[in-house]
C-alpha cells in the first residue's frame, strides 16, 4: 500500500467517527441539541487557514470538520517514487459556509474541488533579450567598422596622371574573364564621383580593335596573349588608356564561378530578361534555359544571361548592351538596406576570388563611394564606334571622335580634356 492509500484510508476512518458522533447528536431530544453561536460581531469572522502541505492530520480534520479551519489549497501527496514529483489525485475538500448567520451548525457536504496552483513566473524571453543584444553589439561593430573604414579609406589612384584630377573622382577597370579564363569578354570602366553622387559604366566591347603589331588584335584577347594574372591586367590597361586617353586608377578581375558565387551572397537580382534565351554547347558545359521577362535571376541564371549572345542580331553588342544593364540593376538593388547585411560575406568572397592591384583602403573607398551615390540609378554607355570588318576578321572600330567628346562629358577624371588625337587604339 502507498503512502497515499494509507493517508486515504486514515482519513475515511476518521470520517466514520466524526459522522458516527454526528448521528448520535441527530438522534438526541431538541432540548439537548447544542445552541447556535451568538452573532457577536467580530467573533470568528474568518475560519482559520491550513496551508495545503500540512497534510491531514486528525487534529487539522478535526477542525475543519467543526468549520474553525478550511485548507488553503489542499494537501499533495505523491503516491510513489515512478510519479515522485506530480500532485496527487483530488481529495474532497468541505467547503464551509459562514460560522454563524446562516445555519445552525457548521459543515457541509464534501465536494471535489480542484486545488489552487500557484501562480507561474511569467517566463523571460532570455533567447529574445539575447537576440536584442546581439543586434546592438552588431550594430557597434557595423558603426565602428565604418567609422574606421571612413578613417583608413583610401581613393584609388594611378602612378601614371595626366593632368590635375577632379576631387573625389577615380574610374575603375571591370573585367570578367571566360570560361577558360584566357579571355575578358566582359569589361566596364567604372566612374566614381564622390562629391557630385555619380555613378557611370563605359561598356568596351570584347571585339574592340587594339594595337595591329598584337598577334591578337582584340581587347578580350590582350590578357590571355600577354601571360594572364598581373601582367596581363598591365597589358590591357594600357590597351584602355589607349582607347579613352588615360589609364584607370585600378582593375577587378572577376571569374564566372565567383561571379555565379556573388550573386548567390548578394540574394540575386531582378531583372528583365530581353527574350526568350536557349543555346547549348557540350564542349564549354553550357546549357543556357531562360525565358523572356521580369524575374529574380540566381547565380547560375545570371550567369547564362550575361554570356548569351548567339540569338541576337548584333551578338556581341546587344550581349555588351544586357551585361551592363544587369551590372547597373545589380549595383542598384545590392545597395539597399535590406541587402546591407550580406556584404560582409560578399566583400570577403571578392577579396579571395578577385586579382585586383587595389588596396583594402581603395576597397572601403570604392565601397563607401557606391553606398554614398544612393538610389538613383546608374548611367551607362558603350564606347563610341562601329562593326567593321578587317582582313578578313570581324571587328569593332571605335570612333575616336565621339569617343572624346564621350569621355569629357561623363568619364574623364582629370581637369585636362582628351583630345581625339590623344587616342591611339590601333598603336602609335
Amino acid at each position: 500500500m502507498g503512502k497515499y492509500e494509507k493517508r486515504k484510508t486514515e482519513y475515511e476512518d476518521i470520517q466514520n467517527v466524526f459522522q458516527k458522533r454526528d448521528r448520535k447528536r441527530a438522534e438526541r431530544p431538541a432540548a439537548a441539541q447544542p445552541q447556535d453561536y451568538p452573532e457577536v460581531p467580530g467573533f470568528m469572522n474568518e475560519p482559520k487557514r491550513i496551508r495545503g502541505d500540512a497534510g491531514y492530520s486528525v487534529e487539522n480534520l478535526r477542525e475543519v470538520h467543526e468549520g474553525r479551519a478550511v485548507y488553503d489549497n489542499g494537501p499533495a501527496y505523491v503516491e510513489s517514487s515512478s510519479v515522485r514529483g506530480q500532485a496527487a489525485p483530488q481529495q474532497p475538500v468541505y467547503v464551509q459556509e459562514p460560522y454563524y448567520g446562516q445555519q445552525s451548525y457548521p459543515g457541509g457536504q464534501p465536494v471535489y474541488d480542484q486545488p489552487r496552483r500557484r501562480p507561474r513566473r511569467r517566463k523571460k524571453h532570455r533567447f529574445l533579450r539575447f537576440i536584442g543584444k546581439s543586434i546592438l553589439v552588431l550594430l557597434a561593430l557595423v558603426i565602428l567598422a565604418g567609422a574606421v573604414s571612413l578613417l583608413l579609406a583610401k581613393m584609388p589612384e594611378t602612378d601614371q596622371p595626366i593632368g590635375e584630377r577632379k576631387d573625389g573622382v577615380c574610374t575603375v577597370l571591370l573585367c570578367g574573364v571566360d570560361e577558360e579564363g584566357a579571355r575578358t569578354d566582359t569589361m566596364l570602366l567604372l566612374y566614381l564621383d564622390r562629391n557630385g553622387k555619380k555613378l557611370r559604366l563605359l561598356s568596351l566591347p570584347r571585339d574592340t580593335m587594339v594595337n595591329r603589331d598584337n598577334p591578337v588584335p582584340k581587347l578580350n584577347g590582350a590578357y590571355g596573349a600577354n601571360g594572364r594574372g598581373e601582367k596581363g591586367m598591365n597589358v590591357l590597361m594600357d590597351y584602355v588608356k589607349d582607347l579613352v586617353g588615360y589609364r584607370p586608377d585600378g582593375y577587378m578581375l572577376l571569374d564566372l564561378v565567383c561571379f555565379e558565387e556573388l550573386v548567390d551572397a548578394m540574394g540575386g537580382v531582378r531583372f528583365n530578361v530581353p527574350m526568350d534565351m536557349q543555346y547549348n554547347d557540350p564542349t564549354q558545359d553550357l546549357y543556357i534555359d531562360l525565358k523572356q521577362g521580369v524575374q529574380k535571376l540566381n547565380g547560375k541564371e545570371a550567369m547564362w544571361l550575361v554570356r548569351y549572345r548567339s540569338g541576337y542580331a548584333m551578338a556581341d553588342l546587344e550581349r555588351v548592351s544586357v551585361q551592363r544593364d544587369f551590372l547597373t540593376a545589380a549595383i542598384d538593388q545590392w545597395k539597399s538596406l535590406e541587402r546591407l547585411p550580406r556584404a560582409p560575406y560578399a566583400a570577403l568572397l571578392l577579396m579571395r576570388n578577385t586579382t585586383t592591384d587595389l588596396s583594402w583602403r581603395n576597397l572601403c573607398w570604392v565601397a563607401m563611394t557606391l553606398a554614398r551615390c544612393g538610389s538613383g540609378g546608374v548611367e551607362s554607355d558603350t564606347l563610341p564606334g562601329k562593326p567593321a570588318t578587317v582582313n578578313g576578321g570581324a571587328y569593332y572600330v571605335e570612333d575616336r571622335q565621339a569617343a572624346a567628346e564621350l569621355v569629357n562629358e561623363k568619364y574623364n577624371p582629370y581637369e585636362t580634356e582628351i583630345r581625339a588625337g590623344d587616342l591611339h587604339p590601333y598603336g602609335h
